[in-house]
Parts: structure tokens; C-alpha cells; sequence
């Protein structure tokens, strides 16, 4: 019994380090790092700047129409609260419910539009990121990098690591505007009349 538990002892002694350098992967590279500052890129790109500029547009429009229809509603609520004592209880309580049921669809178009103009925006940028990546895969791989770090992620950096500078010129030389796709109508046909 003694001499199968030192053989036992001297076998798995043996095989155990021949069992763990077979499961050694392969050494890694050593990293060479960049670092990218992406918010500042995404925020300074003139592709992101047209991006910002017709999302103001499109906001500015909007606020427009939505200021029109809200001093319609508020007039047609006047109206309503001045010809109440001449009207038949039936007849108010008819034309109030036609008022909150342009309340309702004027409520239910503005979130519409945001949600449009929400995925409008993103979709552009989305647009801008990818073209970002590409640009920034172009640098790290020309600068040698194999692993690129977004700055914001860094705690210190020494300068010479930080390529954002040239991944924001060559950007805004491959992607300088990047058009908003917006529904040509967004408005609803079918708010009531007043």
C-alpha cells in the first residue's frame, strides 16, 4: 500500500507539470497603446457639427409648429369657456370632448417628433462613429498601435500617445457632413378641427 501511494505521488508529480505547460496559450504581444479622445472628436468634427446644426434646425421647426397648434388649442379652450353659459349641457360636453381630443393628438404628435428627431440624430451619428473607427483602426495600425484607449478611460497619458489630433483631420477629410434622414411629414392628418 505504501509503495502505490508513492507511485501514485511521483506519477502525478510527473504528469501534473507536463498537464499544465501543455495548457499555456501562447504569450501575448506586448501593447503598444494610442489614445483617442473621442468626445472631443465627436464634438468638434464638422461632421458632427452638420449633424447639430440641422438637429437645431429641425428642433427650431418644430417648436414652431407645435407653438402654433398650442395657441390654437388655448384659443379654442377660450372660445369653449365663453360660449359655455349659451350652450345646452350636451352641446358643451360634445365640444369639450372634441377639445381633448385635439389635446390628445397634438400630445401624441410632439412625442412622435422627438422620438423622430431622437432617432434621426442617432442614426447621424451612428454615421459619424463608424467613420471614426475606421479612421482611428487607419492611425493605430500606421502608429504601430495595437491597442487604442478612449482618453476619458485614462488616467494619465503621456502626449505623444494621444492621436487625436490626426484621427480628427483625417475624419473631417473622409466624412465632413453627414445629411439628417427626416421624414418628409411628420405631422399627423388627423388632428381635428377646431
Amino acid at each position: 500500500m505504501f509503495k502505490k501511494t508513492i507511485f501514485l505521488t511521483l506519477l502525478i508529480g510527473i504528469l501534473l507539470p507536463l498537464h499544465a505547460h501543455a495548457d499555456t496559450p501562447a504569450k501575448l504581444p506586448a501593447p503598444i497603446i494610442a489614445i483617442v479622445d473621442v468626445q472631443r472628436i465627436l464634438q468638434e468634427s464638422m461632421a458632427a457639427k452638420s449633424v447639430q446644426k440641422q438637429l437645431e434646425a429641425q428642433r427650431s421647426k418644430f417648436q414652431t409648429e407645435i407653438e402654433g397648434e398650442e395657441n390654437e388649442l388655448r384659443a379654442a379652450e377660450q372660445d369653449l369657456n365663453k360660449a359655455r353659459p349659451s350652450l345646452a349641457a350636451q352641446a358643451y360636453s360634445d365640444r369639450e370632448q372634441q377639445l381633448r381630443q385635439r389635446f390628445s393628438v397634438v400630445e401624441n404628435h410632439v412625442q412622435a417628433r422627438r422620438k423622430v428627431l431622437d432617432q434621426a440624430f442617432s442614426d447621424s451619428m451612428n454615421t459619424v462613429r463608424s467613420a471614426l473607427l475606421d479612421v482611428v483602426d487607419k492611425v493605430a495600425h500606421e502608429h504601430g498601435a495595437n491597442l487604442v484607449i478612449v482618453k476619458q478611460q485614462a488616467l494619465w497619458t503621456d502626449q505623444p500617445l494621444d492621436i487625436t489630433d490626426e484621427v480628427l483631420k483625417r475624419l473631417d477629410q473622409k466624412l465632413s457632413k453627414v445629411d439628417i434622414a427626416m421624414p418628409a411629414d411628420i405631422i399627423p392628418k388627423d388632428i381635428p378641427a377646431k
